[in-house]
């Protein structure tokens, strides 16, 4: 599998950036080292961007006009309550944004995991090759253009995602080839 490589934290990269991280031999690819990646910053960075403009713009939009909603008293309330649904929105996409910047998916021979670092506490959840029962790969339009999608495996007790990996599909071809096997 080839993974893209960039200077940008938030996009995947191999462990080893010198070498591929899949062999072919005699029909069968085949996972030499692990194949670790992040998920994309990009979804959550534009809707946090979309949040924040839509907000100052509304907040915008009330204090040129406030004769619309029936006065200063009205328009005032009005102010605040759109400041403080966009603050909202804003935290919740900052701390979306913190969990992503660590998460980490590592795949190899025997496993997949998902794991992530918060307020010094790791979360890892780990699912045998072995017991992976189905596997698909969405992607949205938008996703598609952008050149992220979303890896869903499901194990019978419950699914486990690697949510917007950039290069989906060679990332998809690997967990086939494991899945497979």
């Amino acid at each position: 599998m080839s993974v893209q490589s960039s200077d940008t934290p938030d996009e995947a990269a191999p462990t080893d950036a010198g070498s591929d991280a899949t062999t072919s031999t005699s029909n069968r690819t085949t996972v030499e080292t692990p194949i670790r990646t992040h998920p994309t910053l990009r979804p959550t960075t534009i809707w946090l961007v979309s949040v924040t403009v839509l907000g100052v713009g509304l907040i915008a939009a009330i204090r040129s006009a406030p004769g619309v909603l029936g006065g200063a008293g009205a328009a005032t309330v009005a102010m605040r309550a759109v400041a403080l649904l966009t603050g909202l929105g804003v935290l919740r996409f900052l701390a979306r944004l913190y969990v992503l910047r660590q998460t980490e998916y590592v795949v190899d021979e025997d496993t997949i995991t998902r794991q992530y670092e918060l307020f010094f506490r790791t979360w890892q959840r780990t699912v045998p090759v072995s017991k992976v029962r189905s596997h698909e790969l969405r992607q949205s339009r938008v996703q598609k253009l952008l050149g992220y999608g979303t890896i869903s495996m499901n194990q019978g007790l419950g699914a486990i995602e690697l949510e917007n990996v950039t290069s989906p599909h060679a990332l998809y071809d690997s967990v086939s080839t494991l899945v497979e096997r």
